[in-house]
């Protein structure tokens, strides 16, 4: 026998780990030396018991914190898989509409084996610029830039319980930004006039998708198989 009492000490948590240990601690002087013996092994039992559990926690905090690092590691990992796959998506489509513009097409419509593209214009013409409008010279930024600002109101109201109003403030916060005017440029190009170095305009198109229904052979089916229909569609009349 190595303890005194018939606890099971495996079984207790932590809590109460500390509690019997206490328990135990407490009854040593009021008993005989051959009880202490025991009390005593107990009590090593029970502490070694409550350090591997404390130790465990200390494992499982580790383990949770590593799996938290691990999924924001996954979540970077999809953020770039899915930033990649929009690109290419950007650039298969960016081949389409040039294929649309450069190639000598006699239709709206680019067609393989199984799949084609429609393609329809595009409202307005695309203006894409490469060069930030920071970085162009103040001709052109006078010529084709607008200077936008934009007032966000953010209002904060401290009522009691009851909804009475205890305070209100108001903070307004101001952001003032140089943004491309896209219609000077779109006209400017248009007119054949010079337009800012990194700026480029071409013709976009609208792109649809359609699976291509090949109907060859099918013009035979209503004769090929009348015959055997036939009968059916007699008897039922």
């Amino acid at each position: 026998m190595t303890q005194i009492t018939k606890t099971n000490l495996k079984e207790l948590t932590i809590f109460k780990l500390y509690e019997h240990y206490a328990a135990l601690a407490k009854s040593i002087p009021l008993l005989v030396s051959e009880s202490q013996e025991l009390v005593n092994a107990e009590l090593e039992q029970c502490l070694a018991l409550r350090s591997e559990k404390i130790d465990r926690l200390y494992y499982a905090w580790a383990h949770h914190e590593d799996a938290v690092e691990r999924a924001k590691k996954e979540q970077e990992l999809l953020v770039t898989a899915r930033k990649h796959h929009e690109s290419q998506v950007t650039k298969i489509k960016g081949l389409i509409n040039w294929l649309r513009r450069a190639a000598p097409l006699d239709s709206n419509r680019i067609a393989g084996k199984n799949y084609e593209f429609v393609l329809s214009k595009k409202r307005e013409l695309t203006v894409e610029i490469s060069i930030p409008v920071e970085e162009w010279d103040e001709a052109d930024r006078n010529e084709f830039c607008l200077q936008q600002t934009v007032t966000t109101t953010k209002e904060t109201v401290v009522t009691s319980m009851s909804g009475d109003e205890i305070e209100r403030t108001t903070t307004p916060v101001t952001k003032t930004e140089i943004i491309p005017n896209a219609d000077k440029l779109r006209s400017a190009y248009q007119q054949g006039q010079r337009i800012p170095q990194g700026v480029k305009i071409h013709q976009d198109y609208n792109i649809k998708r359609n699976r291509i229904v090949h109907t060859k052979g099918m013009d035979n089916l209503p004769s090929e198989y009348s015959e055997e229909f036939l009968p059916e569609l007699e008897a039922t009349n």
